[in-house]
């Protein structure tokens, strides 16, 4: 009899354990999802080169973008564009120069800052984000200087988790996700803990399995937090994919050195987002 009290009292131990771990997992997932907004930035963005700061308006709050126009474009010559979107440890400010490549070849670069992150307000969530890129959608659509039936996206890491939210919502002409995981359950189970205690899912390999559009996946053989298997699935749901493998880690963003530059500019030509015959201004 006493044993089966001991072995009683020693199941309820473990039970209340699991509890508080999964208690303090679910308390504390915003904090290891989002610790980006940890980062502190200047309070103007930084300067670059034909630079534009806007600010985007949403229920959640104010967010930044900025937008980079295409270099030597003009007026009356609609640019495409492409909306980018960072991972969960970094800021726009970082990304001021390192998608020249874009630019240089006729694409102006829209960075959108996640509620909570930077000189953004807000909190971030799922649902705060989807409404921050689809209001920086919205803005950079009816610029005239931009052709919004070439407007398409550009995700790393957590933010391919956020392209993929803004395809659900709005038309975007190509999808290129890098370093990103099918959802977040994922990391819910490399925790233990079931995926219902997640205050959102970003579940890419859903929106990528009803997306009618081309995607190109790139994923870094040595990646240890998102493996590229998780790429792998992620251009097997999609109807017209691509996929890449780099040998490189999560970050994987080493553009002089990798075959990104070469693999995008195939991918956006047959996408028909870069012209045929359109040369390139900058030397990527």
């Amino acid at each position: 009899m006493n044993a089966r009290k001991s072995l009683g009292a020693l199941a309820m131990l473990v039970l209340v354990g699991d509890a508080a771990y999964l208690g303090l997992l679910y308390m504390g997932q915003n904090a290891m999802l989002f610790p980006g907004t940890r980062d502190h930035v200047a309070a103007v963005p930084p300067l670059a080169d034909g630079a534009e700061p806007l600010r985007v308006h949403t229920s959640f709050g104010d967010v930044d973008a900025i937008f980079l126009p295409a270099k030597g474009m003009t007026d009356s010559d609609p640019e495409p564009v492409v909306i980018f979107a960072h991972g969960n440890g970094e800021v726009i400010d970082y990304w001021m120069r390192g998608l020249d490549g874009f630019r240089d070849r006729g694409i102006g670069v829209l960075l959108v800052e996640y509620p909570g992150y930077g000189r953004s307000t807000g909190t971030p969530s799922e649902d705060s984000i989807r409404a921050a890129m689809a209001a920086a959608y919205d803005r950079i659509a009816v610029d005239p200087r931009v052709d919004r039936t070439r407007i398409f996206g550009y995700g790393q890491s957590l933010g391919g988790g956020a392209i993929c939210q803004l395809a659900a919502v709005r038309p975007l002409r190509a999808l290129i996700l890098q370093s990103t995981f099918t959802s977040l359950d994922i990391f819910a189970r490399r925790y233990g803990a079931p995926a219902f205690l997640l205050h959102g899912h970003f579940d890419s390999v859903d929106v990528v399995s009803h997306y009618a559009g081309p995607v190109l996946v790139i994923h870094g053989r040595q990646d240890s937090l998102i493996p590229w298997e998780q790429g792998r699935l992620l251009a097997a749901a999609a109807s017209h994919s691509t996929f890449k493998l780099y040998d490189c880690g999560h970050g994987c963003w080493e553009p002089d050195m990798l075959p990104f530059w070469s693999d995008a500019e195939v991918f956006l030509r047959t996408a028909g987002i870069l012209q045929p015959n359109k040369p390139r201004i900058g030397r990527n």
